[in-house]
């Protein structure tokens, strides 16, 4: 990929990520469709993910069960 065009994936991809964090700050916005879309974003990224701070990590996941319009729930496979 020429140096041009990475360079504009990386500009769209800044944007997505600027509008999902946006997003996820406004409750009106908050539904099942976003947290799939901020899902895959995060699988995609697993990597930087993991370098993140405990404490971040610790903060998105209290921000999105804040604002979640239904609840996280842990299940266990017997």
């Amino acid at each position: 990929m020429s140096n041009s065009r990475k360079e504009i994936v990386n500009k769209i991809y800044q944007t997505l990520l600027n509008n999902l964090l946006e997003d996820l700050g406004d409750s009106s916005k908050c539904g099942p469709g976003l947290y799939q879309v901020v899902r895959g974003v995060m699988q995609d990224n697993r990597e930087i993910l993991d370098a993140l701070p405990s404490d971040s990590i610790d903060n998105l996941t209290k921000k999105l069960a804040e604002s979640a319009p239904f609840k996280f729930t842990s299940s266990k496979i017997a």
